[in-house]
């Protein structure tokens, strides 16, 4: 177990990692949005082909650095798990937010701005997602500000009211998990890539949009769920208290919501989203205004 927890803390969550990561995701980033760019281009200009799918459109370019993005912001998440659990669950509501603003870009791309059609689905879908992005970032930032105001610090301890040795062996149990699932993670994106890069190969990616939200973030959602089940159990371990009970159960339903999000249709997701964040905004709010009257 002590080696499990010295690994997560010294070498997959370590602070030169994490800058090292961020700076090796930004170089990837940069180099996929110039390859889409120059495939765009290669597919219109040399072999006077009409581009489809992903190379349709140069806006397109910017769904690829996005997701190599998301997948860093997929790191982050994992990275604050063992720190702090509030800053994890705002993550999950950042990566569904940027989720939104990529598929924005994609949306552009299938605008249809001929009077006639402008109520058409393509144009409705980028209306929606432009209307979530912003109810979700004020709803973020409410988040983050009601936790701000009862956390009691960066140190994983957030909801758990007992006595140091307590403490520490629910930080410790959070670092095991956040170990794990950084694993399975992995293993989960190198499944993702290789897939991603068949159907690249084939071809068919390059004739068709593919849905590249399950491709890994459907599967990613997945985990987090039974991530926060476990953060649930862990807690109660730790302490009894029924507000902090019911608002880690609430990050349970909140992440359950985000997931369903993925198979919804467009309408429906983006209320599937905007719910699971107002809920976990509210009962943040509530367990916060309980705490101050009780003290």
């Amino acid at each position: 177990m002590k080696t499990s927890i010295s690994l997560s803390k010294n070498f997959f969550f370590s602070p030169e990692l994490r800058t090292r990561l961020g700076r090796v995701i930004l170089f990837i980033a940069i180099g996929s949005f110039l390859i889409h760019l120059s495939l765009y281009t290669f597919y219109s200009y040399f072999l006077g082909m009409e581009p489809s799918g992903l190379l349709s459109s140069p806006i397109n370019a910017i769904y690829t650095p996005f997701s190599f993005l998301l997948m860093y912001e997929a790191y982050l998440l994992l990275y604050y798990l063992q720190h702090s659990t509030t800053i994890y669950v705002g993550k999950q509501y950042e990566i569904i937010v940027l989720i939104l603003i990529r598929g924005i870009f994609k949306d552009m791309t299938h605008l249809d701005l001929n009077q006639n059609n402008f109520l058409s689905a393509n144009n409705i879908e980028f209306w929606y997602d432009l209307g979530a992005v912003i109810i979700l970032f004020i709803l973020i930032l409410l988040f983050y500000r009601i936790s701000g105001k009862n956390s009691v610090g960066v140190d994983g301890s957030e909801g758990v009211a007992s006595s140091s040795i307590q403490l520490q062996r629910f930080i410790s149990s959070k670092r095991i998990l956040a170990t794990i699932l950084f694993l399975i993670t992995l293993v989960i994106g190198l499944y993702s890539f290789g897939d991603w890069l068949l159907g690249l190969r084939s071809g068919e990616m390059l004739v068709s949009t593919p849905n590249l939200n399950a491709i890994f973030f459907d599967h990613f959602f997945t985990l987090l769920i039974l991530s926060d089940v476990l953060i649930l159990l862990f807690s109660l371990f730790y302490t009894d208290e029924f507000p902090i009970i019911i608002r880690n159960s609430s990050f349970v339903i909140s992440t359950i919501l985000l997931k369903l999000s993925f198979g919804a249709e467009s309408g429906i997701s983006q209320l599937f989203i905007i719910a699971g964040v107002s809920f976990g905004v509210g009962i943040s709010a509530i367990t916060n205004w309980y705490t101050r009257r009780k003290s």
